[in-house]
C-alpha cells in the first residue's frame, strides 16, 4: 500500500491510496480458497473445485465485497499511520478527474477485471487538537433556594384553582364568566358542515379563552337548554389552514351550567387528592419543590460551567460538522413554525441574521460536543447498556401505546441509539468537571431561581413557537400551563 498527501490545509485533508494487483490477486486467491472448502459444483466433489474454475465462475461476483474489504482496510491504516481521526464520513472517488458517475464507475470496472491497480483518493476532515483548560481557573456559582412556607402555600393555592368544583344553577339562572357549560353544536361554514367543528357535551368555562376568540362571550347569559347560533371568525393564523380567517356559525345548546364552589384548602379537599390529610399533602408538596428547586439549580450550574467552559476552548472546528448541525436546527426550528400552522415568512424577518444565531449555536454545539468525547475519552467515561436501554424506555414512554415499535426503531438505527447514548455521557462528563471546578454556592429565593431557569438556554436561545393543540374539535385551544401537582394515592 502507498499512500501519498494531496491535500492538509486546516482540517481538511486529501490523500491518496494506492494498492498494487498483486496484492488484490493475493485477496481474491484467499477468498477463492474459502469458498473452496463450502461450495457445490456439479460434476465435483466437495473441497476438489480447482481453484482456476472457481475464479472463472464466482471471480467478478465476488470482487466487489474484495475491492470494498480493501479499501476499509486501507484507509482505516492510511489514517491511523498518519495519527488522524475523521470528524466526518470520508468521501471515497475512485476517478481522479473531474467528478463523473460514468468515469467512476469505469473506473471501478476497470479494478475489478483486475485491468488496473487499485486507487482511490479520499478527503476528509479531520479532529482537532483539543485543549483542555485548567479547571482551577474556572470559578461558578450555584444558586440555591429552600422551599419555604410561601412556596408551598402557593402552590397548594395553584392545585386548588386547577381542581375546581362545580354545581349547577337553577334552570333559570343565566350563565356568567367563570361558569362551566356542558354544550353541543355543529359548526357551519357557508351553510356547510366542516369536518372537526362537531361536537357533543363539551365542557366549556366561560372567560378561559379556550375556544376560538368571541365564542365564549356570546354565551354569557344563556340558560339551560336555550338553542342559540354563535357566530364567530377564525383568526388569520388559526392552525388549520383551511379554516384561518372564514366566518363560522355554530349552532349551539346549551345543556347545563354550572358555576365555581369556592374550594377550602382543607384535610377535605386533601383527601379528594389522595391523601390523609391537608399535613401529607404538603409534605409531599415540599418534597416535590426541593426535587424541583435542585433540578432548576443543577441545570443553571450546568449552563453556567458551559458558559464558562465555551470561551476557554481553543480549537478549529471541522466545517461540515457545523454546517450540518447548524442545518439540523434550522429544519427544526422551520417544520416547529410550519407545524404551529404559521407561515415561515411571518415569523423570520430577516433569515440572513437569523441563520447566523443559528450557526453560532451550532459552533458552540459542535465545540462542546468534541470537547466532552475527549474528556470522556481520557477519562474513560461511558454509560452502560442498562444506562441506554432505561433512556430509551423512557423515551419511548411518550409515545403511548407505540412503545414496542419505537424501541425497534432506536435500536435498529444506530444514528438514533446515539441521540439517547450521548446525552448520558455528556452529563457524566459535566458531573465530572463539577468536581473539579470551584462552586460557590449562593442562597437565593425562589423568584430568583425561577427566573434563572426561565431565561432561554444560550444553546436554544431562539424562541420557537409551540403548535397549538386542537381540543374539542376544531373550535378549541388549550393554554400552555405548568403546574406542580402531588402525586395522587393509588
Amino acid at each position: 500500500m502507498n499512500v501519498s498527501e494531496v491535500l492538509a490545509k486546516d482540517l481538511n485533508r486529501e490523500i491518496k491510496v494506492e494498492v498494487s494487483r498483486d496484492n488484490i490477486e493475493d485477496k481474491l486467491l484467499s477468498k477463492l480458497g474459502e469458498l473452496k472448502n463450502t461450495v457445490q459444483l456439479k460434476g465435483f466433489r466437495p473441497g476438489k473445485v480447482p481453484i482456476n474454475h472457481l475464479r472463472k465462475v464466482f471471480g467478478q461476483k465476488i470482487m466487489p465485497e474484495i475491492i470494498e474489504d480493501l479499501v476499509k482496510e486501507t484507509s482505516a491504516k492510511a489514517m491511523s499511520d498518519r495519527n488522524e481521526r475523521p470528524a466526518i464520513q470520508p468521501k471515497i472517488s475512485f476517478y481522479q478527474g473531474k467528478p463523473s458517475e460514468d468515469k467512476e464507475k469505469e473506473e471501478i470496472d476497470k479494478i475489478i477485471k483486475l485491468e488496473k491497480d487499485l486507487a482511490y483518493k479520499m478527503i476528509y476532515e479531520i479532529i482537532p487538537e483539543i485543549n483542555v483548560p485548567k479547571y482551577s481557573t474556572i470559578s461558578i456559582t450555584k444558586k440555591i433556594a429552600k422551599v419555604t412556607k410561601e412556596d408551598i402555600d402557593e402552590a397548594l393555592q395553584r392545585i386548588a384553582a386547577e381542581n375546581k368544583s362545580y354545581e349547577e344553577r337553577k334552570s333559570n339562572e343565566n350563565a356568567k364568566s367563570g361558569d362551566q357549560l356542558t354544550i353541543d353544536f355543529i359548526g357551519k361554514i357557508d351553510g356547510e358542515i366542516f369536518d372537526g367543528g362537531t361536537a357533543n357535551d363539551a365542557p366549556l368555562v366561560i372567560g378561559s379563552g379556550a375556544f376560538i376568540p368571541g365564542f365564549e362571550e356570546q354565551l354569557t347569559g344563556a340558560t339551560k337548554d336555550q338553542e342559540l347560533n354563535v357566530s364567530v371568525k377564525f383568526p388569520e393564523d388559526y392552525q388549520v389552514p383551511h379554516l384561518a380567517g372564514k366566518d363560522a356559525l355554530f349552532e349551539t345548546k346549551v345543556k347545563k351550567i354550572e358555576k365555581e364552589v369556592s374550594t377550602k384548602i382543607s384535610d377535605d379537599f386533601a383527601k379528594k387528592l389522595g391523601f390523609d390529610d391537608l399535613q401529607k399533602l404538603k409534605e409531599q408538596i415540599s418534597e416535590q419543590l426541593e426535587k424541583d428547586y435542585e433540578s432548576i439549580s443543577k441545570n443553571d450550574l450546568k449552563r453556567n460551567l458551559l458558559d464558562d467552559l465555551d470561551p476557554k476552548l481553543k480549537f478549529d472546528l471541522p466545517p461540515t460538522l457545523v454546517k450540518d448541525e447548524s442545518e439540523s436546527i434550522w429544519n427544526s426550528y422551520i417544520a416547529d413554525i410550519e407545524k404551529s400552522g404559521k407561515k415561515v415568512k411571518d415569523v423570520i424577518k430577516d433569515e440572513k441574521k437569523t441563520r447566523k444565531e443559528y450557526d453560532d449555536i451550532a459552533r458552540r454545539r459542535v465545540r462542546l460536543g468534541l470537547f466532552f468525547n475527549k474528556i470522556a475519552e481520557d477519562e474513560s467515561i461511558s454509560v452502560s447498556d442498562d444506562e441506554v436501554n432505561k433512556a430509551l424506555f423512557e423515551q419511548a414512554r411518550n409515545y403511548p401505546g407505540q412503545e414496542s415499535e419505537i424501541i425497534k426503531l432506536y435500536q435498529e438505527n444506530p444514528g438514533a441509539m446515539m441521540q439517547i447514548r450521548s446525552p448520558l455521557i455528556e452529563e457524566k462528563v459535566v458531573d465530572y468537571i463539577l468536581t473539579l471546578v470551584k462552586i460557590k454556592d449562593e442562597h437565593v429565593d425562589r423568584a430568583k431561581l425561577l427566573g434563572n431557569d426561565s431565561e432561554h438556554d444560550h444553546e436554544e436561545k431562539k424562541a420557537k413557537p409551540k403548535a397549538k393543540n386542537k381540543v374539542a374539535k376544531s373550535t378549541k385551544k388549550t393554554a400552555d400551563k405548568k403546574a406542580i401537582k402531588p402525586k395522587t394515592k393509588k
